[in-house]
């Protein structure tokens, strides 16, 4: 089953990949662009300023982007008075099945065990096809998913909230802080979450003129905070943060890519379209 998991990866790849050939097809008769955007000196630069970005970012928010925060943390409220019985649900319709799915895809994609290999695979194909945009997808991806490792690694550590499996009975509200000598509980936020949605973050980010892109990302990462409460490792407010902060990471991540990409208006035989310029 494992196996059939990684086709299917593979031709979703695949299909990317292609949706990225043609485009290059589309102007490559009118532009020609200085291949850039590559694993260099001024690439490592840009991660401790853009780690410090990510945790700044909240002070240059707009209006509508602390409206967004406080609609989250409300929700997440709501959540928490909620956590026992969506845990108490979850357990009481696991099957056999869904047990397969989670061991065999959404546990190992939530490891990046998929997404690394898949990135790699990105960054290579752009490297020989001299393509800029999938090496960048792959490069930010690094960098977001570096970030999110840590901010959550110190999130757990601060927290130490008691995973649902843990107590018996369940016991949502149990928080040891970050003053305790058991670091087993780690509950909150949710890691796989956090990796899931900084992965569908860059992808749909990149590739948000391909509609079918965000929407498949987007569902592959809500169902991979789902299978977190089917497999009793999360409560629904770890996902919900958890899914926050990849969203938030992997978007500035892309907002400040090292490969900047300008759009403008080309015109060719036969066609109208955009072209990309990579500033030198």
């Amino acid at each position: 089953m494992k196996t059939s998991f990684i086709r299917y990866i593979f031709v979703f790849a695949v299909i990317l990949l292609s949706v990225e050939k043609s485009d290059a097809r589309n102007v490559q008769d009118t532009t020609k662009t200085e291949q850039n955007c590559k694993v260099d000196k001024e690439y490592f630069k840009l991660f401790w300023p853009g780690f410090k970005g990510v945790i700044t970012e909240p002070v240059r928010w707009s209006k509508g982007e602390y409206i967004a925060a406080g609609s989250i943390l409300a929700a997440g409220g709501i959540l928490y008075t909620q956590d026992l019985r969506i845990a108490d649900f979850f357990q009481k319709h696991r099957t056999e099945q869904l047990d397969k799915l989670n061991e065999y895809f959404f546990d190992p994609f939530g490891k990046m065990y998929y997404t690394i290999p898949l990135m790699a695979g990105f960054y290579t194909y752009g490297a020989f096809a001299k393509k800029d945009k999938p090496k960048a997808v792959a490069m930010d991806f690094v960098r977001a998913s570096l970030y999110s490792g840590v901010i959550v690694t110190v999130m757990k550590h601060l927290a130490h909230r008691h995973r649902p499996y843990q107590t018996d009975p369940r016991n949502p509200y149990l928080w040891d802080g970050p003053f305790t000598d058991d670091w087993n509980h780690t509950s909150f936020p949710s890691g796989h979450t956090i990796m899931a949605w900084t992965f569908a973050s860059v992808l749909a980010n990149h590739y948000k003129d391909k509609l079918w892109v965000p929407i498949t990302v987007y569902s592959i990462a809500t169902m991979e905070g789902v299978a977190r409460m089917y497999a009793d490792k999360h409560w629904s407010t770890d996902v919900l943060i958890g899914a926050a902060l990849g969203y938030a990471i992997g978007t500035y991540v892309v907002k400040h890519s090292h490969c900047k990409f300008d759009v403008f208006p080309v015109a060719g035989l036969g066609f109208t379209g955009f072209g990309v310029k990579i500033p030198l």
